[in-house]
């Protein structure tokens, strides 16, 4: 969830951090209903393009002048990410954590704060932490540096 989490915090609180990214709308994807039916068939550009889109778009926002737009693009991108789905072959605690990563973003109300965002991994048990670092791992694996 660091990964994830952390950009998302931290570009909210900088408002200045401009990732070099693809803007590619992804496969097909589920309804959102359910993180649970993420696609598994998403090429790494798709995947890595998301987490790169994210960074670029929230780094275009100023969280103290509008926080609910940066919330909706926080939301929209985890929409988009669940749409995607990851690639085949991801581990499956990964898979999870990204699972855990996008279901704490897409709860998280209208009018939440970058603490909200911030402290989104502390409300996570012990076990959905240890997945959502081996998410932060595989994602650095598979895209490098984001931003």
């Amino acid at each position: 969830m660091r990964t994830a989490l952390t950009i998302a915090g931290f570009v909210l609180l900088t408002g200045g951090l401009v990732g070099c990214g693809s803007s590619d709308s992804g496969g097909s994807g589920s309804d959102g209903s359910s993180s649970g039916d993420m696609p598994t068939s998403a090429s790494k550009e798709e995947f890595c393009g998301n987490f790169q889109s994210l960074v670029q778009d929230l780094g275009k926002l100023d969280p103290t002048k509008d926080p609910s737009a940066a919330i909706t693009a926080l939301k929209d991108a985890a929409d988009k990410m669940q749409a995607t789905g990851t690639p085949d072959g991801i581990p499956d605690d990964a898979r999870h954590g990204l699972e855990v990563t996008l279901t704490a973003i897409q709860g998280l109300p209208a009018d939440a704060t970058t603490d909200d965002i911030s402290n989104l991994d502390k409300t996570l048990s012990a076990g959905d932490q240890k997945d959502s670092d081996a998410f932060d791992a595989y994602l650095k694996d598979e895209c490098g540096t984001l931003g």
